[in-house]
């Protein structure tokens, strides 16, 4: 047999307590007033006024009186120099124009393809295809590599071999069979004729709920340049920029759009405004717009109608230099740049103030610690008298009490987490300390991105 260490973490975990849950726009909308700031001139005169433009040497005020004004950097105190410096149009633009947009709007915009997932015990699930058949993936970050249940695989056309493999999961070793697979599709994401492993995911689990078929580990988001979105329940894919290793750019818009009616004429202009029963188009070449009832216009243009707004027009024409990291931060998330080993994620954290690598693992529906680091880090370390499971069996737990363990900004005190011996099985190599699973990834509304290789939390709610 040959051995493969392919770690899969996905856990069932027993006596550990969700937090709440709920989908929505991720910050309020305060305000549509500018902000006006006191600049102070190197003579030492303050002015209140609103910084809406610069080149390289000079910068445009507007007045609250609305005139504007355009002066050279050295007129103005060397603070406000560095401030002007340091501001970005895109930036000030999208706080102040484009701030109801949510991160859907956001990364559709920018032509990522979209999924709502669906949560069972923290678990992300998300519904696509194997070989044209209509399946169920668990999306676990924790697994390097995309494993099939054998029963799935057999069922839906995939040629299975023999069970000569082995592969790694929390309670231990299994068995697994290589397995061709012409074709794993959600959406327009596909991965074609690939040879992956296939093992009986549900062996020696309790009462199993055999409810996917196969668990789409990291290299396949990573692929797809995948964001992970918890707070509004989706997944998004760029399956377009599989094969480009570029910078992701937001796609190119044309100044003007040909609208198509029902009764097959064309306009070409572009939205002014609109209400829910018609749309005021802008037709190019002409001073008198044309008022368009929205149910005349062809199914595609109903659904580019619905989904616009000035909000989204202003953030595709001029701030299409922002990157996913950027928008993140300007919601006020805290960015962590993670580490990968193979195709696992890492992030640096503490844990009861000792410095602490965990593992990023949407697979683990609740965080665990390696029982001798919980031990060597001053947790209250219970009998090893719980159970956990996965593939491989089970494996043998305790109940820990967590003083503070912290990631940034993201503080979690007093909690009661499992600890298992997560390198028993793994040669003893111990490459991190605990799996920040999905129970705290929910609590602070992780945004994970594989392009950019970050881990958003939003920690301050």
């Amino acid at each position: 047999m040959k051995r493969i260490q392919i770690t899969i973490t996905a856990l069932i975990a027993t006596s550990l307590l969700l937090t709440g849950f709920s989908f929505g726009q991720l910050i309020p909308r305060k305000t549509d007033k500018p902000e006006y700031r006191d600049f102070t001139s190197a003579g030492g005169k303050t002015i209140k006024a609103l910084l809406i433009d610069k080149t390289e040497d000079t910068l445009t005020l507007e007045l609250p009186n609305g005139k504007t004004a355009t002066l050279s950097y050295e007129k103005l105190s060397k603070e406000d120099q560095e401030y002007v410096k340091e501001w970005d149009k895109e930036k000030e633009l999208f706080l102040t124009k484009c701030k109801t947009l949510t991160i859907r709007e956001l990364l559709e915009i920018r032509g990522y393809e979209s999924f709502k997932f669906t949560l069972q015990g923290n678990h992300i699930f998300v519904v696509g295809q194997l070989n044209g058949n209509k399946s169920d993936f668990m999306v676990d970050t924790g697994a390097g590599s995309t494993v099939l249940h054998i029963e799935s695989a057999k069922e839906k056309g995939c040629k299975v071999g023999p069970l000569d493999q082995i592969i790694y999961g929390i309670g231990g070793e299994a068995p697994a069979a290589k397995t061709e697979v012409p074709e794993i599709r959600l959406g327009q994401a596909a991965i074609k004729d690939q040879v992956l492993l296939s093992a009986d995911m549900f062996k020696d689990i309790p009462n199993p709920q055999k409810n996917y078929d196969a668990i789409l580990g990291a290299e396949f988001m990573s692929k797809m340049r995948a964001v992970i979105s918890y707070k509004e329940g989706r997944i998004f894919f760029r399956p377009d920029l599989i094969n480009d290793d570029g910078e992701e750019e937001a796609p190119e818009v044309p100044e003007y759009r040909f609208f198509k009616t029902k009764d097959r004429k064309t306009h070409k202009g572009k939205i002014a405004k609109k209400n829910a029963a018609s749309v005021e188009i802008s037709i190019e070449g002409q001073k008198k717009n044309l008022i368009i009832p929205v149910g005349r216009l062809s199914d595609d243009d109903q659904k580019y109608v619905t989904d616009w707004s000035p909000e989204r027009e202003i953030f595709l024409r001029q701030c299409r230099g922002l990157k996913v990291k950027d928008i993140l931060e300007l919601r006020k998330y805290q960015s962590f740049e993670y580490k990968r080993l193979g195709n696992h994620i890492f992030v640096d954290g503490t844990l009861n103030n000792k410095k602490t690598r965990f593992m990023i693992d949407t697979g683990a529906g609740s965080s665990v610690l390696h029982v001798e680091w919980a031990k060597e880090t001053g947790c209250a370390v219970g009998p090893m008298d719980q159970t956990v499971f996965g593939i491989g069996g089970k494996a043998p737990a305790a109940i820990t009490n967590v003083p503070v363990l912290t990631m940034g900004r993201a503080k979690f005190e007093n909690r009661q987490l499992l600890s298992i011996d997560l390198f028993k099985h793994l040669g003893g190599n111990r490459a991190y300390g605990a799996i920040f699973g999905a129970d705290f990834m929910r609590e602070t509304n992780a945004v994970i991105t594989y392009r950019e290789q970050k881990v958003f939390l939003q920690p301050d709610k």
